[in-house]
């Protein structure tokens, strides 16, 4: 089980630790109530060092991984992010990354339990190239500043816009911070040498952002329906059924998978899609549950929360037929499931 540098002081501030992604993390803090609303209506801080983060070394590294991946890498300038998926031979996804350009490396965000794996994809098909990969994530910590007023807590957030990054000095470190939305809301990314974790946590902190855990984190991301590794993105789904058509570019070249994707896209052939669900709390269905239309199964719920709100938020993939905004699917003992809007289309 693995540990944050920061977990001295995830402890102080009250966190209930948690089992998840072969950490220990913080499930919460508070009540769902407090830190839903530190998140959404002020600003908040969470420890997220259980992200992957790989360094990406060599003169070769951009080319490389524009062949082995769906996004137009070429185009990525210095000091900014782009998400592109690593997808297996068939087109199906190994995970959605975040790679920052910085100097002569890049900064690959994985998801947490892909780390290992994208490194062994990338040295797998490195043969005469320049690239070496570096997993930074067990020496480094990354704490996020997330929420309407995030950009407030900093000086010089308000001045990054989505997926670019910048050097700052918090709490008398030195941090690379990023910005990422990653839940869907403002959000910033701070990665800094493990033995610093404490002080940028300390220095958030007496900014005013409050402690929130894992269990929030995953309801606003469902809420903004953000695809996460494990339930959403994952090789039994390829990256137009989860909607990550903005991290694809049709006109680049090959890449690995390149061909079942464009054939997908082309033909419209993409059978379901994932969207969101919402239910009443009052009847529970989790994860895993089959979503069902006139007695016959037309999907799956992949992520369910409970809403603050009384009512229940979730993610699934849904055959193309159901798949409308205000369909009524049944799961779980005749549980009414209403389909909501889709994930990443218009």
């Amino acid at each position: 089980m693995l540990e944050s540098p920061v977990l001295k002081a995830r402890r102080h501030a009250g966190a209930t630790l948690v089992e998840a992604f072969g950490w220990s993390v913080p499930g919460s803090y508070s009540s769902a109530a407090n830190e839903y609303a530190a998140v959404t209506q002020r600003f908040a801080v969470a420890d997220r060092s259980y992200i992957g983060r790989l360094r990406i070394n060599g003169n070769d590294a951009v080319d490389l991984l524009d062949r082995l991946t769906t996004n137009r890498l070429a185009d990525l300038q210095e000091g900014h992010l782009m998400g592109t998926v690593f997808t297996s031979g068939k087109g199906r996804i190994i995970d959605l990354v975040l790679l920052l350009r910085r100097g002569d490396h890049l900064l690959a965000f994985t998801g947490p339990e892909t780390r290992k794996r994208i490194a062994e994809w990338i040295d797998f098909y490195t043969f005469a190239e320049d690239v070496t990969v570096e997993d930074e994530t067990e020496s480094t910590a990354m704490l996020s500043l997330l929420g309407p007023h995030a950009a407030d807590a900093v000086d010089g957030l308000a001045d990054l816009d989505l997926y670019q990054s910048a050097e700052m000095e918090v709490g008398g470190v030195r941090a690379t911070v990023a910005r990422t939305d990653f839940a869907g809301l403002p959000g910033y990314d701070f990665v800094v040498p493990s033995a610093s974790g404490d002080a940028i946590w300390t220095a958030l902190v007496e900014q005013g952002a409050e402690p929130v855990g894992t269990d929030v984190l995953d309801l606003v991301r469902i809420e903004n329906g953000i695809p996460a590794y494990g339930a959403e993105l994952n090789e039994d789904h390829n990256p137009l059924e989860a909607g990550l058509k903005d991290f694809i570019s049709f006109n680049k070249g090959c890449y690995v998978g390149q061909e079942v994707v464009a054939r997908l896209d082309t033909y419209d052939k993409v059978q379901r899609h994932l969207v969101r669900l919402s239910w009443k709390t009052v009847q529970a269905v989790s994860a895993g549950a089959a979503l069902f239309f006139d007695g016959k199964q037309v999907g799956a719920v992949t992520s369910a929360a409970a809403s603050v709100s009384g009512a229940a938020e979730g993610l699934g993939y849904v055959r193309n037929a159901q798949a409308g905004q205000g369909t009524v699917l049944t799961a779980d003992g005749d549980v009414e499931v209403r389909v909501g809007e889709p994930v990443g289309r218009d």
